[in-house]
């Protein structure tokens, strides 16, 4: 069960908070913090992602897994750099190729370049986004997708809080992925990103399921009650676990903005990303809730994932289930009865 989830995301990962260089985000950024793209732009599959070591380090990368119909090898080209951060611009001060270089690379590292620079320029052009204005779209003339294009900006997208561009209404060209937030000095999950399948359908895991099992309130030391049944064990004092198909946690976390709460509920950690263009996130009456898919590639594992996050007197109660998606898709009532009977609806 430990490889089925992720633990809940640390929201106070560091004490030091950063800018990026030229603006100041309401949501300022935390070290190890990085976002990943899929640009359409290309004719194979392709993905741009950016991490933020601190304020002066970064790392942008470009991947592309092979393609055997263009008969094309994958490619991995990462880049550490440094920057000036009291510039009012993106200013590169130093640069180091990490995953060795060839001349047919050349062609990327300056792709990571012209997107470095381009999507600093139009974050900083911007100006200000607000817990009121987090979400703003701009018509914009964007020569890496042939024109004027729709960008769409979100707070809650870290580094250039860009989420994506449109070159029409309907189907974006470039567009997050996932966002991700490094867990120690030793944590690969940025250069180890590869993408997600197209096929979430996967029947390895089944849902231990007592019929004759009743219905039964844990409660916990601290007043919470939660509504489950008798298949489920409390291993924990707020961890409840459904064999090793499903598992639940829940407690109280301090008091934070609710855009700055909503980035960390959608952050991967470690060997586990949160699929973007498969997650929903509502936010309403002091509470939000998200609920999303995350793929384990090195267990090749997909899951789905339910967090809210009430307000309370001492900050957030919150709730996450988190269960195999093929045991969710075959048990979807009864799940879904859980969810609701617990204020996830």
């Amino acid at each position: 069960m430990k490889k089925l989830i992720s633990s809940i995301t640390t929201l106070f990962l560091s004490i030091t908070l950063y800018a990026m260089p030229g603006f100041s985000s309401y949501i300022q950024e935390l070290p190890g913090q990085y976002v990943y793209y899929e640009d359409k732009t290309f004719t194979r599959k392709s993905y741009f992602g950016i991490l933020m070591f601190d304020e002066k380090t970064f790392a942008a990368r470009y991947y592309a897994p092979a393609d055997k119909n263009q008969k094309k090898p994958e490619t991995d080209v990462e880049i550490y750099f440094t920057v000036d951060p009291k510039a009012d611009h993106l200013e590169l001060t130093g640069e180091k190729i990490m995953s060795g270089f060839t001349p047919e690379e050349a062609e990327f590292v300056n792709y990571l370049h012209d997107m470095l620079y381009e999507l600093s320029a139009r974050r900083i052009r911007l100006g200000s986004l607000s817990e009121k204005k987090r979400i703003v779209r701009n018509n914009e003339h964007f020569g890496q997708f042939g024109g004027f294009v729709t960008v769409e900006y979100d707070g809650v997208v870290p580094l250039f809080n860009i989420k994506s561009v449109f070159v029409d209404e309907s189907n974006p060209e470039f567009f997050v992925v996932t966002c991700g937030q490094l867990t120690s000095g030793s944590d690969k999950s940025f250069e180890q990103f590869k993408g997600f399948p197209d096929n979430t359908d996967e029947n390895k895991h089944a849902m231990p399921k007592n019929k004759k099992a009743k219905e039964q309130i844990f409660s916990t030391e601290n007043g919470k009650t939660y509504y489950l049944d008798s298949n489920w064990t409390q291993s924990m004092e707020n961890v409840f676990m459904l064999g090793d198909a499903a598992l639940i946690t829940a407690g109280t976390i301090p008091y934070a903005p609710v855009d700055f709460f909503i980035r960390q509920f959608m952050l991967s950690t470690g060997d586990s990303y949160l699929d973007w263009t498969r997650t929903e996130c509502t936010e309403k009456d002091g509470t939000i809730s998200i609920t999303g898919i995350f793929y384990q590639p090195s267990t090749k594992n997909i899951s789905r994932n339910f967090k809210v996050a009430k307000k309370c007197d001492s900050g957030y109660d919150f709730l996450t289930l988190t269960v195999f998606n093929s045991v969710y898709e075959k048990n979807r009532s009864y799940f879904n009865r859980i969810l609701k009977a617990n204020g996830i609806k």
